[in-house]
Order: C-alpha cells, then structure tokens, then sequence
C-alpha cells in the first residue's frame, strides 16, 4: 500500500493530536521535510478545527504558502492569499441562536473569519473554547455580520436538549448542528456551522482548487473529526495514538505518536518514495 507515496503531491495535516506535540509544537523533522518536499513540489497543508489565527503561525513555521482548512471546514484560506472558502451563517440562524441560548440558559460565543466574540454576560466560555482565536469583547451581539461558526455552551444535558430541539429540522435550513461532552463532564458544547462546511467537503474544496486528484492526496489525522476525511478516498494516515477507529480506516499508521513527530515520519516515507520513483 505504501507504493501509492509515489504519486503524492499533497499532504492534508490535522494539527492537534497530530502534527504538534503536548506541549503545541511542530516536530524538528517535520520542519525540514516540509520545505525540502515543497522544494519537489510535494505540498503540505493543515485541515484543523482551529481558528484560522492559530492555523496561520503553523502554517508560517512550516513554509506553507497554500491555502489551509481551519474551523472544522467552515473557512478555507492561506496566510497571504483571499478565502477559497467561506461558510457563513445566514443573520435569521445567529438571531435564532442567540435567542434560545438566553431563554435556556446557554452560554453563546460565535466567529468570523477573524475574531471570537464575546460579551459580558458570556465571558465564561474564554475558559472553554480551544479555537484559540482573537477574542474581541463587544457588548452585545448586534450586528455581528459574517458569522461562520457559533457555539453554545450548557452546564446540562436538558439545556442543551432544548436549544437543539428549537431548530426542529435544522437540516433543511442549510445548517449543521453537533452535541459534544466535555472530557471532565462539566457541560454540553453545541456548535452550529454551515451544512457542508466540514472537513471533508471543504477538504474536496481544497483539492479541486489547487488542480489535484485524490490519488494525489494524503491525509494525517488522529480523531473523531477526521473518519470523514478518510472516506475521501485519499492516502489515510492514523498516527500511533489516534482513536482505535481511525486505525481500522488507514492504509498506514505510524509507528511515532504525536509527541514523537508521527508527520516527520510520514514526510520522510513521502520524500522516499519520491526520490525513488
């Protein structure tokens, strides 16, 4: 399976869990291989559920000059370059939103292409969210315009329960909807974006937009959010320590962790296979 590295031109990288290590750093080797691939015309990008502020300082660190997935898909842009892609959210869908957080005792915070906002009454969720974006604090939400991701915050299960139920068939609204638990236990995150503003749509985004075929892509990833992306018919890496599930999706999984650079391992298979072929 490994022979298919001989046609790579692009490498998608998730970045937490992934390229950087516990401690947010990219590995020393991915570094290298990075640039010296781009040398070859052998491309890395990211495809993370970061803010776009964050994706940025990596994909700088890493000398990637092409446009990257950030937001979980909803946003699609490089460091010096117009968006590819943006998915925003109509007004009617952030009124609505806002609306039933207050009237069920959720915490919202939204973002655009640039900021996380917050107010007031909502400051609480700095503590919560890894977007890891510009907080830019307002008094309220009016007139917040070009909203591409929204997240509302309970401290239990009914809340939450109620604020998604308000949307009724959120589907035919052109929106997508999500309930996650937090790992201590102590609140419900809902976040609500565009419908098809995932990774693996805006990853096909991507990919058609640079002129590549999937036989030309690999994907690293590590966790739930990924198993999509590996359904794109793509090269699938799972890292060592990615979740069981994403394993019995790969074609390869490394033997490194993230902690041990797992990307540089991959790149350097890729550099091999390239100078081999």
């Amino acid at each position: 399976m490994t022979s298919r590295l001989k046609n790579i031109r692009l490498i998608v990288i998730d970045i937490d869990g992934t390229l950087v290590d516990h401690e947010g750093n990219v590995g020393e080797k991915t570094l290298q291989l990075a640039k010296e691939l781009k040398s070859r015309n052998i491309y890395c990008t990211l495809s993370s559920a970061r803010s776009f502020n964050y994706s940025a300082h990596i994909a700088e660190e890493m000398g990637i000059d092409i446009p990257f997935v950030t937001l979980d898909g909803a946003l699609i842009k490089g460091v010096k370059d117009d968006a590819v892609y943006k998915g925003v959210l109509k007004d009617s869908t952030v009124h609505k939103a806002i609306a039933h957080a207050e009237k069920n005792y959720g915490k919202i915070t939204m973002c655009d292409e640039h900021n996380l906002f917050v107010t007031p009454n909502n400051a609480i969720v700095k503590e919560y969210t890894k977007l890891s974006a510009p907080i830019k604090e307002i008094n309220d939400f009016t007139g917040v315009k070009d909203i591409l991701e929204i997240l509302i915050f309970c401290e239990d299960k009914a809340s939450m329960k109620h604020i998604k139920q308000s949307f009724g068939f959120f589907e035919t609204r052109g929106i997508h909807l999500s309930v996650t638990k937090s790992p201590r236990n102590d609140y419900y995150l809902l976040t609500i974006k565009k419908k098809h503003s995932n990774k693996l749509e805006s990853v096909k985004r991507l990919v058609k937009y640079l002129g590549f075929k999937k036989e030309h892509v690999a994907v690293i990833g590590d966790w739930h959010n990924d198993m999509p992306l590996f359904d794109f018919g793509a090269y699938n890496v799972a890292v060592q320590n990615a979740i069981p599930e994403l394993k019995r999706k790969a074609d390869y999984i490394t033997n490194s962790t993230n902690n041990e650079d797992a990307v540089g391992e991959v790149l350097e298979m890729v550099k091999t296979h390239s100078i081999n072929n």
